[in-house]
């Protein structure tokens, strides 16, 4: 467990060995750097910052250096401490910048040269402040960012400005903090507000509370998405289950109609040998009796006949041809006297020329 938990961390620097500069990100250098030499030795640090001991012998109430023959042991101590300084300094410089200070020789002249050649000028140190200043402001927490990133991305952005002399108090970075978290932690936002004092909450203190709740969110979304998952099973699997179920049956109605396609071609294709020896005359007499019987007379009105069939029907029909047989005799006769009368007239009016002449 110990060696899970330890391969998880990125190994840190060593205690005894200064922190290297390259030339690249000098305010984090200068700030580590500062604190690595007090902890060796605060004697050291001081001779950076106020130049290396000269020892002196007063002479007519003015100070003379000493001749390195007339040092004592004190003198000896407090030169040496010079040489501590420059050579931690010169352990934590690459070659570039080594070369660049090589030809100093104190501490003090090393940490001014680096101070002036890595350190911003005015114009920039404000043209950075503008730009952390815009960045502070705009700060929000993104959608897939933990509490912990989000904090780190904060503070980052506190300590540059901080380093280029801008700092916001207390109250104004856990007000920050609370308006730079999204919608989901209005609750919690709100609860902090009502619960305890802004003004005097540390910005540690509400960190761990963000992080408690963080984790109590996680946990709730975690069996969210768990239940979520069993129901998507769950529904996945009915839903093959109808698929295959409607297939089962789509196959089954084609299997039907098929059957039933299949017998309309015997059908229009075989004769019934059924009808032909279960019908015969009986059935077809006894059949047309019955339609018979269901149907009435539309002339006399009366059941078992039609029509055409009725008596009265016959006997009308007898008269009817009758008398268009009389009919027609009485015609033929007046057409036959017509021309024999026109024949007769035409007789006499021939006689009447043959008497003319005669005459």
């Amino acid at each position: 467990m110990a060696t899970q938990f330890g391969s998880t961390l990125s190994k840190g620097q060593f205690t005894n060995r200064p922190p290297l500069f390259n030339g690249t990100n000098y305010t984090y250098w200068k700030a580590k750097m500062r604190i690595f030499i007090q902890a060796q030795d605060y004697d050291v640090w001081s001779i950076i910052i106020n130049g290396p001991y000269i020892p002196t012998h007063i002479v007519d109430n003015i100070a003379i250096p000493k001749l390195e023959k007339d040092w004592d042991n004190n003198d000896k101590k407090r030169v040496q401490l010079n040489a501590k300084a420059m050579n931690v300094l010169y352990c934590a410089l690459d070659t570039n910048e080594f070369n660049r200070i090589s030809t100093y020789i104190s501490a003090k002249e090393i940490w001014d040269r680096l101070e002036v050649t890595h350190e911003d000028t005015n114009q920039v140190k404000e043209f950075k402040i503008n730009m952390l200043v815009h960045k502070y402001e705009l700060f929000k927490m993104e959608p897939s960012e933990t509490i912990t990133c989000m904090f780190t991305r904060f503070t980052d952005i506190i300590n540059g400005l901080k380093s280029l002399g801008k700092t916001y108090s207390n109250s104004d970075l856990v007000r920050k903090v609370l308006r730079s978290l999204p919608c989901t932690w209005e609750a919690k936002v709100t609860a902090i507000q009502e619960a305890k004092d802004l003004n005097t909450l540390p910005l540690e203190k509400l960190l761990r509370s963000l992080m408690t709740h963080e984790l109590t969110m996680k946990q709730y979304t975690e069996k969210e998405s768990q239940r979520r998952k069993v129901i998507a099973f769950k529904f996945t699997a009915h839903k093959k289950n109808d698929s295959s179920s409607s297939e089962d049956e789509e196959e089954g109605d084609e299997e039907e109609a098929l059957v039933r396609k299949f017998k309309r071609f015997l059908r229009k294709k075989k004769p019934s040998y059924k009808k032909r020896f279960t019908s015969n005359a009986f059935d077809k007499e006894k059949g047309k009796k019955k339609e018979k019987e269901a149907v009435a007379c539309y002339e006399c009105k009366k059941p078992d006949h039609f029509r055409a069939d009725c008596p009265l029907m016959r006997k009308y029909g007898k008269k009817k041809k009758l008398f268009l047989t009389t009919w027609s005799e009485t015609e033929d006769s007046s057409s036959e006297e017509e021309p024999q009368e026109k024949t007769n007239l035409c007789l006499m009016a021939d006689g009447n020329e043959l008497r003319s002449t005669q005459r």
